[in-house]
């Protein structure tokens, strides 16, 4: 063998060592490839066609061998659609030659592969991770028998299930420990709590019930006269004498009179003052109106002399009603409707017809329409109960509802449906020592 011939043969050599390089490589580089088998190197060693006189060198071939056939590895997986094949056989797949729509359209060229990292697409296609749709034979869902023998393009149906009636609900939440709902008081413990009566309006699983309204969180006080009583012992008082204005009418009391006489001289006017006069037990002067509508308004032109030697003052005491607790004003309504019945509206105020105090108010309540209403004459909580099953309650009007203990302005019937629109009572809750606390201004749940 000459230099040209061992040259050649070590070059021819070296080539096919270095293709099967080259195969080593591209297994290594697809490792991790899903179902990708390694290829393999067969190496053929070239007999010279020469004559026997001559000597010629012979050379290698290196051609690639494929394993398709080889069973690799089987991993497990989350995904619930990927699948594998134990032992021989492929995948029938499909690849789109185009797209209409975001729709793809196909060639009707079937194609094998072992890769089975199949998942949905968006239109329900089986879909592997090369961009393959998987086909399959369909299969009778009665008899799960196979239909034909011609695989077809697997598409699933991926839109919302129908609507099914629901019999339980089952649910978590993390609450926060202290909620900060707009009346929550760091400084009033409990602010922050539910009140259970405050989402009574709106029905709840039970038996039927008409539509209820219960008052809850009223802070009023009853009805109560106006009483001054003076800070003066006048059990020993001879007057100096002097007049003494109460509700706008000029008492004269004669110089010299006693406790007795200046009680007198007030009661003869009672009937245009509306104000009695008495001595309580340390002997003090007591000027008491007649109802809780009626002020004791002691003017400006009473004698100072006379009103200092009975311990009392030029100014106003108030009786204790509606108007004078702010929880409402003059001119305000409330107006009840239940149904399609007529409503009942209420006017506040001390005018013909208007309603004062709580006692004008609970007289005002019991001419409602088509139902059953009350007050609590302690606290102010108003209850409206509809005489119909099938009646709403709605309340109106220009007064503060809350101030009445009426959190919800709609209250339904109870048919077994349960209803949840208390959201402004569920985001404001307060406490009952919350709502004791004084305010500028009418308090909302």
């Amino acid at each position: 063998m000459g230099i040209f011939g061992a040259l050649s043969t070590a070059v021819t050599g070296m080539r096919a060592q270095s293709y099967a390089l080259e195969n080593v490589s591209g297994n290594i580089a697809n490792s991790q490839t899903t179902a990708f088998k390694r290829v393999d190197t067969s190496f053929q060693d070239l007999i010279p066609d020469a004559s026997a006189s001559k000597q010629l060198a012979g050379s290698v071939n290196a051609t690639s061998r494929l394993t398709n056939s080889v069973q690799g590895d089987i991993q497990g997986a989350s995904t619930a659609t990927f699948m594998a094949i134990n032992g021989d056989g492929f995948f029938v797949v499909q690849k789109p030659s185009s797209y209409t729509d975001n729709n793809p359209i196909f060639d009707g060229v079937d194609r094998y592969t072992r890769r089975g990292d199949f998942q949905v697409d968006k239109n329900g296609y089986l879909v592997n991770g090369a961009g393959y749709f998987l086909l399959g034979i369909p299969v009778d869902a009665t008899t799960g028998n196979l239909v034909g023998s011609v695989p077809q393009l697997l598409q699933f149906q991926n839109d919302f299930l129908p609507a099914q009636l629901t019999s339980q609900i089952e649910y978590r939440a993390n609450l926060a420990r202290t909620p900060l709902t707009a009346n929550y008081d760091p400084d009033v413990l409990g602010s922050d709590i539910l009140n259970p009566a405050n989402f009574s309006a709106n029905p709840v699983a039970g038996p039927p019930l008409p539509a209820t309204i219960t008052g809850s969180g009223a802070t009023l006080s009853p009805d109560a006269v106006a009483v001054a009583t003076g800070t003066t012992d006048i059990s020993a008082l001879s007057s100096v004498g002097g007049n003494i204005v109460i509700n706008g009418t000029t008492i004269a009391i004669p110089p010299g009179s006693n406790a007795a006489a200046i009680v007198a001289a007030i009661n003869l006017q009672t009937g245009t003052t509306d104000v009695t006069a008495s001595l309580s037990a340390g002997n003090r002067l007591v000027l008491t109106s007649a109802d809780a509508d009626t002020p004791v308004t002691i003017g400006a032109a009473s004698t100072l002399a006379l009103l200092n030697e009975v311990g009392h003052a030029v100014g106003t005491t108030n009786p204790t009603n509606l108007l004078t607790q702010s929880a409402v004003a003059a001119g305000q309504t409330m107006v009840i409707t239940i149904g399609t019945n007529p409503p009942t509206t209420i006017t506040f105020g001390t005018g013909p017809g208007q309603v004062s105090t709580l006692g004008e108010l609970a007289t005002e309540l019991a001419g409602v329409t088509a139902g059953v209403a009350s007050i609590n004459s302690s606290n102010g909580n108003i209850t409206i109960t509809a005489s119909s099953m099938t009646d709403t309650i709605t309340i109106g009007g220009t007064a503060t509802a809350a101030n009445f203990g009426i959190q919800t302005l709609t209250a339904l019937p109870s048919n077994g449906t349960v209803v949840a629109n208390d959201i402004s009572a569920f985001l404001t809750p307060r406490s009952a020592a919350a709502r004791s606390r004084p305010m500028t201004s009418p308090a909302r749940r």
